[in-house]
């Protein structure tokens, strides 16, 4: 008995120890976000934003004008809403309803997050005075709404993926395409001059935080459904044995 007790409590140790590192990192995640919005709140930009977008501008053809415009055009509303809700159908349709929720909750708190954040810092988006600019946008910078939501959203599309396939190299395959597109889409902005790309690594930042707490709903939700349906699994069999054993003390021998 001793011995299961103490193979038991090793066995908690790791977990214990994974949900303290993740909440480790949750909590660094937030004091960098925290420190980058007062300091964007403070500066126009941040030093290294005009370099940095100076070297993403430097190659200018025009398949590349064709494709980031593309690119950052499915970021914009109405069009973004019509991406998410097709994700979101697309889930129910699969049966995969709690997760469609989620993917609900994903977009719609990823978007009033850094329309709030934006209202709080109030940083300028780039000049044209320092950085070509592909056309004006009335909201402030700080963070970037595209990488905050497509983070949010395609992030949390790339966790269901990646517990839905088998254990093999497969299952990183969702999680890196939508580094990929993260990657790509912080690109896009930074050509476009309409962020800096302390904006875009904000954004990647808060969705990143955002769908962190998405998970951790979908896992408690998934947990809190299953042991429904067990007890409501336990609660069918022993009805089913008590309409059957009258009916077998019946027909038996006399």
């Amino acid at each position: 008995m001793t011995s299961g007790i103490r193979q038991g409590a090793d066995g908690g140790a790791p977990r214990h120890s994974a949900e303290f590192v993740q909440l480790a990192l949750f909590a660094l995640g937030t004091i960098v976000l925290a420190a980058m919005s007062f300091a964007a709140h403070n500066l126009a930009y941040f030093p290294f934003d005009v370099t940095i977008s100076h070297g993403a501008q430097a190659y200018h053809p025009g398949w590349l004008d064709t494709a980031t415009v593309a690119l950052s055009w499915t970021g914009f509303p109405p069009q973004s809403d019509v991406l998410f809700g097709v994700i979101v159908v697309l889930l129910v349709v699969l049966g995969h309803r709690w997760a469609a929720a989620m993917e609900v909750v994903a977009a719609i708190g990823s978007g009033g997050l850094y329309l709030l954040l934006q209202q709080l810092v109030g940083q300028p988006r780039p000049s044209a005075d320092l950085v070509q600019v592909a056309g004006p946008i009335q909201l402030s910078g700080f963070p970037s709404g595209h990488l905050a939501t497509f983070a949010a959203v395609f992030g949390f599309l790339a966790f269901l993926a990646y517990r839905g396939l088998s254990p093999s190299a497969m299952r990183w395959l969702p999680v890196g395409l939508v580094a990929v597109l993260l990657a790509l889409m912080s690109f896009a902005r930074v050509y476009a001059g309409q962020h800096w790309a302390s904006d875009v690594l904000g954004g990647c930042l808060l969705g990143v935080l955002w769908l962190a707490v998405i998970i951790r709903m979908y896992l408690w939700g998934q947990a809190r459904f299953s042991r429904r349906r067990t007890t409501d699994s336990h609660s069918a069999n022993a009805g089913s044995a008590d309409r059957v054993g009258p009916r077998a003390v019946v027909s038996g021998p006399v």
